[in-house]
């Protein structure tokens, strides 16, 4: 059962990160300079390692959902907004406002309510 939920909580950190890779990388994308710039600009190594992390989770998540209920195993989706409004803060420069706070808490709590009736707390 634990390590259900680590892989659940590995897959969204995956998740986030790769988030967090792709946006950084979107921003090397060259679209005005002809197509073989426009392809050779996606293979940044951001974009790349951005699309393994997104093709990687899944199978953590899968694994997960074998032992779990499908209730808490897709509750912890939402943790993954919490960790983008976080690393989009602090890696993404990014301004984090008192509705990203708001937003986060009521998600968070959400989560624990949520989870108290699936026995996780």
């Amino acid at each position: 059962m634990i390590l259900s939920y680590a892989e659940l909580l590995v897959m969204i950190i995956l998740t986030s990160l790769s988030q967090i890779l792709i946006k950084a990388g979107s921003g090397k994308i060259v679209t005005e300079r002809g197509i073989g710039l426009l392809i050779k600009s996606f293979l940044n190594p951001y974009l790349i390692i951005g699309t393994a992390l997104v093709l990687v989770a899944p199978f953590l998540y899968f694994s997960a959902l074998s032992r779990l209920d499908l209730n808490a195993a897709f509750s912890f989706n939402g943790l993954g907004y919490i960790l983008v409004i976080i690393l989009g803060r602090f890696v993404l420069k990014e301004k984090i406002t008192a509705l990203h706070i708001a937003g986060g808490l009521f998600i968070l709590t959400g989560f624990v309510i949520w989870n108290m009736g699936a026995g996780l707390f």
